[in-house]
């Protein structure tokens, strides 16, 4: 049942932002999803998805589970989950996800990180160098 719960929360969109809204220097949280259609400056956290609709444009950072884009988006991402980049959609800055979709015909100026947070990941990481064009073990501090 917890599993049911949380896709409920994932999928409901329970914000609009309708195209003719215009919010600016604003800080957007809300725990369930949202979807803008509108324009929007400020930063964004939601615990459920964001979708930016096609004629959404959002200036400012997001934090969210799963992001949407349809629209445009010039600031950093950092999603827990999925960021997806629909043919129609424009992101200018760093993401930093789970995974990444990036349709054919989207745009996407920026760096991206795929991270899996974990602590035995973070160790191994740390633990590793480059040489020559190839992870090494970093040599033993004994």
């Amino acid at each position: 049942m917890r599993k049911s719960k949380q896709r409920d929360k994932q999928a409901k969109i329970a914000t609009l932002l309708g195209e003719d809204v215009i919010i600016e220097n604003g800080m957007l949280k809300t725990q369930y999803g949202l979807r803008i259609d509108g324009r929007y400056r400020g930063d964004i956290n939601t615990g459920g998805t964001l979708v930016i609709g096609s004629s959404g444009i959002v200036k400012g950072n997001i934090q969210s589970e799963n992001i949407v884009v349809a629209g445009n988006i010039k600031g950093n991402i950092n999603s827990s989950n999925q960021v997806h980049i629909q043919d129609t959609g424009r992101v200018e800055g760093d993401i930093s996800c789970l995974s990444i979709i990036i349709d054919e015909g989207a745009v996407f100026i920026g760096n991206c990180s795929i991270t899996k947070e974990t602590k035995e990941t973070e160790e191994t990481i740390n633990e590793m160098i480059v040489k020559d064009g190839k992870f090494t073990e970093l040599p033993s501090k004994e």
